[in-house]
């Protein structure tokens, strides 16, 4: 990397515009474009304002290694969690910020060793002055890094300060800023304040739908792995992705066992699929007994208009008023058509027959 290209970098992270770094070191905005061009160089008398402005070495605006920096900062963090002491952490920190005064690490690092003081220091005046310090830190990281993650990071942990001094319309504001890169933090972050505020009818409408949400999201990336694999006629690994689908698809039927049952359905033709590629007759012969078993809870009348995934389960989800359609539906004619697709698997299989004759009956 060469100086131009190390400014421009440093000028991204700290979300500052090129005529903004030219006010900052008394040089034209032209000036600066010519440097992030590599047309000229700046002075050398400017590359301690340059280091100093930025927070880096000078041999960062030479040729930084982010390798090397990444792992001097992780040797820091390291340093402070062998420590096992918050007093100790937050001084390893502190003089880790000063070879590093711009790493976003460090400082939500330091932040959450400030947060920690305000819950055990019995000295009120050392708790407002550690919370302060804490809020300031993650300000500086949002206001000035480049990367969404860190960001999003300090202001999940913005969320969590402001959830412990009670300032829960801040703690919403740090929440909702946060990027859908973090979703998880962004959802997780929401329930905890609606906790922390003890505000009940909402955690509860809120949790659940969140849970649904994530519920559907998981069934669909489950379902999309499993064509992938019978596509890529991966049969094994296809089999474990299904039987922990089967986990996923059951973990909301105490007390409504037809919940999202044609996805359960659909399972099972996959273990079928596999087993019948594997050659496995036993094993595949009881996959079509288990779907047999499951078409019971299928409407025989049912329309793509207005096939409900499955009943609602109130056990689980009492405040949502709606589960919403799902297009795709079954009835028994489905499974005989696919019990077709066996018959010459299973040859002349006397089991086979007793159980394909049962159902015909």
């Amino acid at each position: 990397m060469n100086i131009g290209t190390n400014i421009y970098t440093l000028r991204k992270e700290k979300k500052i515009t090129q005529a903004q770094l030219a006010e900052k070191l008394g040089v034209s905005e032209q000036a600066i474009s010519k440097w992030e061009n590599d047309q000229c160089a700046p002075d050398v008398s400017l590359f301690p304002i340059i280091a100093e402005f930025f927070g880096v070495s000078i041999d960062r605006l030479f040729g930084y290694h982010t390798s090397s920096y990444n792992d001097d900062v992780e040797a820091i963090m390291k340093a402070a969690d062998d420590s096992m002491d918050t007093y100790k952490e937050i001084e390893i920190i502190s003089e880790g910020l000063k070879k590093y005064p711009n790493s976003p690490d460090l400082k939500i690092y330091l932040a959450f060793s400030l947060f920690m003081v305000n819950r055990f220091s019995k000295d009120e005046k050392e708790r407002k002055e550690a919370i302060a310090k804490a809020i300031k830190l993650c300000n500086e990281v949002v206001n000035t890094c480049g990367d969404i993650k860190k960001v999003d990071g300090a202001l999940n942990m913005l969320r969590r300060i402001y959830c412990e001094i009670g300032e829960y319309e801040k703690a919403v504001d740090a929440v909702e800023k946060i990027s859908a890169t973090s979703y998880r933090q962004k959802v997780v972050g929401k329930a905890q304040i609606l906790e922390y505020r003890k505000d009940y009818s909402e955690h509860a409408r809120f949790t659940e739908n969140s849970l649904l949400d994530c519920y559907w999201i998981m069934d669909q990336l489950f379902e999309l792995k499993r064509i992938a694999l019978l596509e890529q006629k991966e049969y094994e690994k296809v089999l474990s992705w299904c039987r922990a689908h089967e986990k996923l698809l059951s973990i909301f039927d105490e007390g409504c066992s037809d919940f999202h049952v044609c996805h359960k359905l659909w399972t099972c033709e996959a273990k079928a699929q596999a087993y019948k590629k594997l050659g496995k007759k036993e094993e595949c012969l009881q996959e079509l007994k288990t779907f047999a078993s499951l078409t019971k809870y299928l409407n025989p009348n049912a329309k793509a208009e207005n096939y409900q995934i499955g009943l609602r389960n109130p056990l689980y989800f009492s405040t949502i008023d709606d589960l919403g359609t799902q297009e795709e539906f079954m009835t028994t004619i489905y499974f005989e058509k696919l019990l077709s697709k066996y018959d010459s698997f299973f040859d002349n299989d006397e089991e086979y027959l007793d159980f394909r004759n049962g159902l015909i009956k």
